[in-house]
């Protein structure tokens, strides 16, 4: 048995090797072609660009694993059913369960291993990487010019250059724009343009031209000054990229830990709103009571209704606004849960694969990695609809975060073991009753 579990083992391994590059590629694709154009753009450097990639690897490995391990399950044991080695094992009289068995441990040993990489590492790199995604969007774009064509990017100056080779410029043309002021002119032959040493003021140094300008002390008089040699200083217009270390972190970028006290932090708030609106209740009945006495005793008929009045809107627009606080805060809890569930349900997907494949591949027999792919694809797009779908139900209140995130586990798993079963017992997946009963509805 020792022997046979190791082989079945060992069947897995290319495969899952193979699924785990394929669906990284193609997750990396999608990365480039959502911020290809961001980082060409913005001329981000090709070594931030990797480092981009790098730290994007962190969610797309804890989303390849499970799907992953899928497709081994369905490659290997398709392959293993084609070349009848489940019908000999099965006939040396081993159950379908006892040549699962090593699959379902390490599936389950591989499940709790992922929790510390979805409970660390992933939080992790999601926080750098939303800094660095921060600090690329700050980032100014990389200068670009082209014969014959204004360069706009450079807030409050208009450029146009007949010849741009590299440094070196020729035939320029600036505006430098003020709100509120006539636009300066500077026109010259040829120059240079570069960045200076700090990387975001740029220098443009010109020669041989002219600057055209309106006299601010007297708009009527028109200045032309020609220049030998003129250097312009434009601060802050660089396309360096400064890092950002932002000390706040999101939902996906908090460990378990951090998101309980983030839990426990939102319902301290919440009870405090509960009890200021219990104590505002209290203090609108008791001041309404007072003006009540005043009214029976009063002549004053119309300032003790107005007061009456006044006191009851005044206590109804604290109570609405309280109303939203606790709201709020209700939704960051339920979110948080939602984040808190999700790490460790996303990791226990790998058990609930192996339920499923299993017994797929041992009836699909026929099939080698391309159907195993297309069958991995599609129960993985309905793993993602239940996870997708239950956040969104969880983070309105309909369900409870708890439930939302397990759902999808609970109910393919539950259809794992039922196809585990039947597969074990060599009896069809759907029963002939049933199978009778829907034909004779077709009719």
């Amino acid at each position: 048995m020792k022997t046979l579990h190791k082989y079945v083992l060992k069947e897995q391994i290319p495969p899952f090797l193979f699924g785990m590059f394929v669906v990284i590629f193609i997750l990396i694709l999608n990365f480039l072609y959502k911020n290809l154009e961001t980082l060409i753009g913005k001329g981000v450097p090709i070594t931030t660009s990797i480092e981009l990639l790098v730290l994007s690897l962190g969610w797309m490995v804890v989303m390849a694993v499970p799907m992953a391990v899928l497709i081994a399950v369905l490659i290997s044991f398709m392959r293993l059913g084609s070349d009848n080695e489940i019908v000999a094992m099965r006939t040396a009289g081993l159950s379908l369960t006892q040549i699962a068995k090593p699959l379902i441990i390490a599936s389950f040993a591989l499940s709790l291993a992922m929790i510390p990489v979805h409970n660390y590492v992933v939080p992790e790199t999601n926080h750098r990487l939303a800094n660095l995604l921060i600090a690329i969007h700050k980032k100014k774009p990389a200068l670009q010019l082209r014969d014959g064509i204004f360069m706009n990017d450079i807030k409050g100056y208009s450029i146009l250059v007949q010849k741009a080779r590299g440094r070196k410029i020729e035939g320029v043309t600036i505006s430098k724009l003020v709100e509120g002021k006539p636009a300066q002119t500077i026109r010259a032959d040829h120059g240079e343009i570069y960045y200076a040493a700090d990387g975001t003021t740029l220098v443009i140094k010109l020669y041989d031209g002219e600057i055209h300008d309106v006299d601010p002390k007297d708009p009527r008089r028109y200045l032309r000054v020609k220049f030998t040699e003129h250097t312009l200083n434009i601060p802050e217009a660089g396309s360096k990229l400064v890092k950002v270390d932002r000390k706040y972190r999101g939902d996906r970028e908090l460990s378990i830990g951090g998101l309980m006290h983030e839990i426990e932090k939102y319902k301290t708030k919440l009870y405090a709103v509960e009890d200021e609106v219990a104590s505002t209740v209290s203090e609108s009945v008791t001041e309404a009571a007072a003006i009540r006495d005043r009214l029976v005793t009063s002549d004053s008929l119309g300032v003790a209704t107005g007061s009456l009045a006044s006191t009851l809107e005044h206590a109804t627009d604290r109570l609405k606004t309280l109303r939203d606080q606790a709201n709020s805060y209700r939704r960051k809890i339920r979110s948080l849960s939602v984040e808190v569930h999700k790490k460790i349900a996303i990791s226990f997907a790998c058990v609930v694969f192996v339920l499923l494949g299993v017994p797929i591949a041992v009836r699909a027999k026929e099939g080698g990695a391309g159907a195993g792919m297309v069958i991995s694809s599609g129960f993985f797009a309905i793993y993602y609809a239940f996870l997708t779908a239950g956040e969104k139900l969880a983070d309105r209140g309909y369900v409870l975060p708890s439930l939302s995130m397990w759902a999808a586990n609970i109910v393919l798993g539950a259809v794992g073991i039922y196809l585990f079963i039947r597969a074990n017992k060599e009896l069809p997946f759907v029963p002939a009753r049933l199978t009778k009963w829907l034909r004779s509805l077709l009719k």
